[in-house]
Parts: C-alpha cells; structure tokens; sequence
C-alpha cells in the first residue's frame, strides 16, 4: 500500500538520522522504532496477555481478522516472537496470527532458572494461552524448539489443531556434525550469547541469509539475549534431557495424521536436511518443501518463499473437526 511505503520512507529516514548522529542513546531508540515499524508493517499488536498458571505472556497477535483462520506461531530456542514478523507481514488480512513469547524467553514473564522448560509444559502452557483467548481450532507452525513443541501439541490434543507446520524443527534433532562439534568445544553453546558482540556469531550459526538487521541492532538484540543467559541454559539443558527431543526411534511420530507441512532450508547449520526424510516417512500426512540457499530460519530468511509454501498449504486443507 502507498501509505504504507511513505511509512517506510519515512522511518529510513528518521531511523538514519538518528544513526548518523552516533550516539548510543540515538542507536537504541533507532532501534526500537525499527522493531516496532515491522510489527506495525506487519498489521500485529502487542499485548500482554496473563494466564491462570501464573504467567503474564508477552505476543504479537492480528490487528484485525477475528473471523479469520487462526494460526498459532512458535518460535525456536533463544528467540522470541520477533522471528515471525516478516513472515507474517506476508500474510497480512489473511490470517489471525498469535505468537507469543515462549516462556523462558523474550518478555514473557516471569523470566526464572526455577521453571520446567520441557515440551509438554511448553505445550500445556499455549493451550492454555488459547483458551485464555478463546481460540480453539487453529494452525500451528514451529521452528527449531518450537517445532518440536508443535509436534507436543499435535500429539495431546489433535482435534483442535488443523494444520501442523514444522520449520526447520526439532523433534527428531539430527544434528549436523559442525554443530555437535561446536557443543562440545569451550566456550560451548553457540546458541547462548554471554555478550551482546557474541550474537553476531550466533546469527552466524542459524542463517545463511541476511536477516536485514544492520550491525548495530544486532549487537544490541544481542544484549537482550546476553542478559537471558541464565534462563536459557536452564532451558537448554531441560529440552535437552527431554525424550521428545528423540522422537526418530519412537512411534509418536507415526501416530501423528494432522495434515503436516515440512519446510526446511537446505542450508540449515544446526538441523541438517537429513531431518526432513524422517519426518516424511513416518508421519503419515506429511510433505516437504526444501529451500536452496536458506539456513534455520527460513521464516525470517526468505519470508516471502515460506509465507507462499504455507499459504498454498493452509489453502489445500479443510477446517473439518475431528
């Protein structure tokens, strides 16, 4: 829309003012006026939602679109809603977009070492979540972590759910040789910032693709994230402990008929594309679709590609209870 793109213009310019004045005060509100224009491109609100398990849930969810088909968002380890934004402006007026902050992350409270981190109560806490919002049939796609939390909810409650879409997901965790090795080696997870700088390397790791974030919002995305480390290495180590992160040996897999869609990039440093075969062949409703030059946020990396791959799904598969 024009308007929409005068918007644009004009943030570039206020945003590069700002920027060229240099001071840090100037980048960080630059910074956020950027975050908060791509929600607003996007047609998303910001809301804080509490639930009555005690948590007071940060998301972005559909200005408009009530009577529209609802979709439910999951975000991987160590991100945030933030993710989907770009994918979701894709869609626009489409569809009625939820997409939380998961607990443990972003600003989705309480932020605490003290909470379990593991899939069912991921996936327990979002049911939740929808019916504090009354959503009761809807979409859901996950990438990485959240992907496997998807699958959790696929697996609990598989009549609320019309779709299932599992982005460069966890779940059956094959991870690639390159990854295992950087796990093992000090300073360890690559995935877990300690300093605002690291985040560099840890956008390193999950894309292939430009994100389109200048380097000064990185680094101070990359502060947010530093400041989480505590939480996310109890995180880390609840998901990693979890069977459900290891589902290729069991039949839960097979047990899953919702209508599936696998997108992954074949670039992907951390879940190889060796994933996709295994989720295809056990789960009996599923199809893939691989992207050439993506990483392991293809909703962020090519969002436009994986915004299409998800529109002709959702489009082929009837809302028809069960």
């Amino acid at each position: 829309m024009a308007w929409r793109r005068m918007g644009l213009i004009l943030v570039v310019a206020v945003l590069g003012a700002a920027l060229l004045g240099g001071c840090e005060d100037a980048r960080r509100w630059a910074y956020h006026q950027g975050i908060a224009f791509e929600q607003w491109r996007a047609g998303l609100d910001a809301l804080r939602v509490p639930t009555e398990d005690g948590l007071d849930w940060h998301l972005l969810q559909s200005k408009d679109g009530e009577q529209a088909p609802a979709v439910l968002l999951i975000h991987g380890f160590g991100a945030d809603a933030r993710n989907w934004v770009r994918f979701a402006n894709q869609l626009e007026g489409e569809y009625r977009f939820i997409i939380p902050d998961l607990p443990g992350h972003g600003d989705t409270l309480p932020l605490t070492t003290s909470m379990d981190y593991r899939l069912n109560k991921q996936a327990v806490r979002l049911f939740g979540l929808l019916d504090q919002l009354g959503i009761e049939r809807f979409h859901v796609a996950g990438n990485s972590m959240g992907g496997a939390i998807a699958i959790e909810m696929a697996r609990r409650q598989p009549g609320r759910l019309i779709s299932l879409g599992l982005v460069d997901a966890a779940g059956v965790t094959l991870q690639t040789p390159e990854f295992r090795d950087a796990l093992a080696r000090s300073p360890g997870n690559p995935l877990i910032p300690r300093r605002a700088e690291d985040f560099h390397a840890t956008l390193d790791w999950a894309t292939e693709r430009s994100v389109g974030m200048p380097d000064f919002a990185i680094t101070l995305m990359g502060a947010e994230k530093a400041a989480n480390a505590e939480v996310a290495e109890k995180v880390w180590a609840d998901i990693n402990q979890d069977p459900a992160m290891q589902l290729g040996q069991s039949d839960v897999l097979s047990s899953i008929d919702t209508p599936t869609l696998v997108l992954w990039g074949r670039e992907d440093r951390l879940l190889g594309v060796d994933n996709v075969e295994v989720f295809t062949q056990s789960m009996p409703n599923a199809r893939a679709v691989i992207l050439d030059g993506v990483g392991h946020v293809p909703m962020a990396e090519a969002a436009g590609q994986s915004a299409e791959a998800f529109r002709v799904f959702w489009n082929q598969v009837p809302d028809r209870p069960r």
